[in-house]
């Protein structure tokens, strides 16, 4: 029987929760009103996803019309063997690897599935310190031993650079029952290691490689751009279609290559840790996205390298603010860089790179992937307003020639960040 203290407290406790949840209603905002104000601001996306919003890639087609189950005639993603599979086959000759899943969870899906498929718990395994979340709660949901590999620090520009082969090689010369190595590259800032040469050194000690490929899913497609790490030796390889290709957010891709793993565990293993309920939205996003880059993407590549080529040239010639790519190989264990990301470096300039973000996001009206201390990250896909590129590099420039003026004229470059100057 309640005690009437106890009825006394749930009252109290029901009254506050409705009085405050109504004071709640009042004040909350619509998420969908939201979104569609801020896709009407005009403010430019030099960031994920790799669509850039662009309207064209769905046709215009309201994604609800789109929107089904695993109907007659329309496959099932844990168990493919139509449209869904035919798809995946297409993007696997495409890709020339030897299986391509699908993946609706993002890459975060294909690193827990790819760890599970070649441990068992309480394995050994060696992950780069700078993995993504995802590696550590498949550490964690495995109980593995770990051991890190740490990547080399370019102290200038305030980012990672790629790892050493030979520091690998020694942590598998001490551990011996190391089950696989797992490695990111290329970074969020678009470094690459040598996985090529890293691949021979784990295969010498019987081992298999994964690569956290997420941010190099436009890889290979312009023979300007790094060689994807499935093409270099690496055994299973995760990349993320949304990040800089054209599908939209939560799409990936898990690639297998060679016989060291079992492509049935791999699927096991995805069966786990996708969702049962696919979304056949984000599914068609996926093959639409590669069906596009079959037919343009080289092209489309180049020609946006070509733009790029020309920020890099004009910023270059500032005084505060540069934009490097070429000159960050060969130390650091970089071997490569991708030239797509923008690495927009402010070191000795006199301003942060949180503060370049403001400046750009209040006064010219673009929104930065990445602000940094000493830089911000621009991304740039096939799907970027070339226009809109060119504005960016006036707007550095400018912010740049403001730089020197404001420091000759000993005036502090906080008032910079301050939004009544613009």
């Amino acid at each position: 029987m309640e005690s009437n203290s106890y009825k006394n407290y749930n009252n109290n406790s029901r009254n506050n929760y409705k009085d405050n949840n109504e004071d709640y209603n009042c004040q909350k905002k619509s998420f969908y009103n939201e979104l569609i104000e801020y896709s009407k601001n005009g403010r430019y996306p030099l960031h994920m996803p790799g669509h850039k919003r662009n309207e064209r890639l769905f046709d215009g087609i309201d994604p609800y019309k789109v929107d089904i189950t695993e109907i007659d005639g329309f496959d099932n993603l844990h168990n493919p063997k139509g449209i869904i599979l035919d798809a995946m086959k297409n993007a696997s000759d495409f890709f020339e690897t030897d299986r391509t899943w699908f993946l609706v969870n993002g890459s975060s899906c294909g690193i827990l599935a790819a760890i599970s498929a070649v441990t068992n718990i309480g394995d050994k395994i060696i992950i780069g310190r700078n993995c993504h979340k995802a590696v550590y709660n498949c550490a964690k949901l495995r109980n593995l031993d770990v051991e890190y590999v740490y990547p080399s620090y370019i102290a200038k520009y305030g980012i990672n650079g790629g790892y050493n082969k030979g520091e690998i090689e020694n942590i598998l010369k001490k551990n011996r029952d190391v089950k696989a190595v797992v490695l990111t590259s290329p970074t969020y800032d678009g470094i690459v290691s040598d996985i090529e040469e890293i691949a021979r050194v784990v295969h010498k000690y019987n081992t298999v490689l994964i690569v956290d490929e997420a941010h190099g899913a436009h890889f290979g497609i312009s023979e300007k751009l790094p060689v994807p790490a499935y093409k270099l030796g690496a055994d299973l390889v995760i990349e993320s279609t949304h990040k800089t290709l054209p599908a939209m957010t939560q799409t990936a891709l898990l690639h297998l290559k060679g016989d060291r793993i079992d492509a049935g565990k791999v699927q096991e293993m995805l069966s786990i840790y996708e969702t049962s309920s696919p979304s056949y939205v984000l599914m068609c996003s996926i093959d639409k996205c590669i069906r596009e880059i079959q037919k343009n993407g080289q092209q489309r590549y180049d020609e946006l390298l070509n733009v790029i080529n020309k920020i890099r040239k004009n910023v270059n010639k500032c005084k505060y603010i540069s934009i490097p790519c070429e000159e960050l190989k060969n130390e650091n264990n970089v071997f490569d860089v991708d030239v797509t990301k923008l690495i927009i470096n402010v070191n000795n300039s006199g301003i942060t790179g949180k503060q370049l973000g403001d400046i750009l996001r209040y006064k010219y009206n673009i929104e930065v992937e990445m602000d940094s201390l000493k830089y911000v990250l621009g991304i740039t896909t096939i799907c970027d307003d070339y226009k809109e590129l060119e504005r960016l590099t006036e707007a550095l420039m400018e912010i740049d020639k403001s730089l020197e003026e404001k420091q000759n004229e000993n005036i502090s470059v906080e008032l910079l960040k301050n939004k009544r100057m613009y």
